[in-house]
């Protein structure tokens, strides 16, 4: 008994020896590519913080504290409700032209391929939350190469179609605290858990989407956000180039800052359509999008408890394999 503890102890404290190098060289390796992957150096590092983020409690408007995480939940989903724009139909402006291109060069339909769509179920992160439809995205993993096909067709005939599934359709909304008292509604950003097989669908016809406007120029060069390659860091790096450069010419520099508050909360849909025909988006695909946007639902979850459904009117959820349409904005 004593040599197999004796034994065990020498594996245990190998395994560990092990382990820890294997940590070391993780962290030198996020470290050194941090120029290039920011984004999984900062998700390693607040994955170590001890502290979680929780909800609550808030103050209703009577200044009575709720703790219940129902009644919590029914409060934040109505402020996330309160800021939606219920658009004006009737005066809907029209967007100044940007696509120039002739009609058979506009954007009228996205075919989609078994191996596009496999493609996309092997990079599924296998971390992240299921949707509505509580399909785990590890599954969809695991079996890409079984589904694959027939999610391809059932892709395809929802964009010719332009119908869009309920559950593609619905957000359980996580609230995310921001900053300030975490008593106030208004602390907290909505991010949407949307379903996962739609997702993969939003992705592949953004990325049709994104590769029209870039062929096309329709992305403004000063346009740095929710653009591959570019950042806050290149956006910075511009300003301040232009900065020096008045700077070394005796020049003087005046900034202007804004903020606009829930900016893509409220989106109007009507004229993000608009916005869209005016990037040469038209035909089924226009209709498959408009369809996607119209009667939203979501609800918030806390510690397994709903609020009730209220309709979205306005916005993009944040979440979504759409979330870069903010380019057309």
């Amino acid at each position: 008994m004593e040599q197999a503890r004796d034994k065990y102890i020498r594996k245990r404290n190998s395994a560990k020896a092990i382990n820890r190098k294997a940590i070391k060289e993780y962290e030198e390796k996020l470290s050194q590519n941090i120029k290039r992957d920011n984004k999984s150096f900062y998700s390693y590092m607040k994955s170590k913080q001890k502290r979680k983020d929780k909800v609550g409690p808030l103050k209703n408007g009577q200044g009575k504290i709720v703790t219940e995480d129902e009644e919590t939940a029914e409060m934040l989903n109505n402020y996330f409700g309160s800021v939606l724009t219920k658009e004006d139909m009737k005066n809907i402006p029209e967007p100044k032209k940007l696509f120039e291109g002739s009609d058979d060069l506009r954007l009228t339909d996205v075919y989609i391929s078994e191996v596009m769509v496999v493609k996309m179920l092997e990079n599924l992160k296998e971390d992240k939350a299921p949707g509505i439809d509580e399909i785990h995205p590890k599954f969809l993993k695991e079996v890409r190469n079984e589904i694959g096909a027939i999610l391809a067709g059932i892709f395809n005939d929802s964009i010719k179609s332009g119908v869009i599934p309920r559950d593609w359709r619905d957000a359980i909304v996580t609230p995310l605290f921001k900053k300030g008292s975490r008593g106030e509604t208004s602390n907290y950003r909505p991010v949407s858990l949307t379903c996962i097989i739609c997702k993969v669908l939003e992705r592949i016809v953004k990325e049709r989407m994104v590769e029209h406007l870039n062929k096309n120029r329709l992305i403004n060069n000063s346009q740095h956000g929710f653009t591959k390659g570019r950042s806050c860091l290149t956006n910075l790096l511009d300003f301040f180039e232009e900065v020096y450069d008045n700077l070394d010419r005796n020049n003087s520099v005046d900034l202007v800052y804004l903020d606009f508050a829930k900016a893509f909360d409220k989106v109007p849909h009507k004229r993000l359509e608009k916005k869209l025909q005016a990037c040469g988006i038209h035909g089924s695909l226009l209709k498959w999008i408009s369809n996607w946007l119209k009667d939203r639902r979501q609800r918030v979850r806390i510690k397994g408890k709903n609020s009730s459904w209220i309709s979205v009117t306005s916005g993009v959820p944040q979440g979504s394999g759409f979330a870069s349409e903010r380019l057309w904005l």
